[in-house]
């Protein structure tokens, strides 16, 4: 029988910005605020999570108003689930933004898994791209706690990562199984009007 895990969304921060940067130019002039997630995976004899979110998340109540929920630091976020970043044996990394992994020096005892292209993108970006920073990595690049994808692959049973190259170069997707059914964790910045589109 395959390992059926339980998903808990934690805020670890926001981003506010004009609406049309989601939605193709409509909605101009409308303030939009989005959360900024960190995955804990839970049902394995390990503590998993996707993206560790940012360091010093602005925990304000208009921005907590704007998403209907708390927003945490790494630290609160993890406490309210009983750990500390310690307790962390494993983190999958959709992408290499800064906003998903400016707290992986805090997970000392974990492996990172990273796609090879994220890689590149971290060391070398475009010269446009602003939201790469190879400092969030460097401590668990010299300690030697990353796991390099290089293709579609089983993290552990019931728990598997696809390269997405879509929001990134080096995108995963991580698929989860649980008990409703398969889960897919994305990297991907997308909010319910890219699915249903006004008219």
């Amino acid at each position: 029988m395959t390992t059926a895990y339980t998903i808990h969304p934690i805020v670890m921060g926001t981003k506010v910005f004009d609406k049309s940067y989601m939605t193709y130019q409509y909605g101009q002039g409308e303030s939009y605020t989005i959360p900024i997630f960190t995955w804990l995976i839970r049902g394995a004899d390990q503590t998993i999570l996707v993206d560790t979110g940012e360091m010093n998340p602005i925990q304000s109540r208009d921005r907590e108003d704007a998403i209907g929920g708390k927003i945490h630091t790494f630290e609160q976020g993890l406490a309210a689930h009983g750990l500390v970043p310690s307790d962390i044996d494993i983190v999958i990394h959709t992408h290499l933004h800064m906003d998903h992994c400016e707290n992986d020096y805090k997970c000392e005892n974990a492996l990172f898994y990273i796609h090879e292209q994220e890689l590149e993108s971290v060391h070398n970006p475009h010269p446009l791209d602003y939201r790469y920073l190879s400092d969030y990595i460097d401590d668990i690049e010299e300690n030697g706690q990353i796991r390099v994808i290089t293709t579609d692959t089983q993290i552990m049973e019931g728990i598997r990562v696809m390269h997405t190259p879509v929001h990134t170069k080096g995108g995963l997707t991580v698929f989860i199984n649980t008990e409703k059914g398969l889960a897919a964790i994305t990297g991907f910045c997308v909010i319910d009007e890219n699915y249903n589109p006004p008219p």
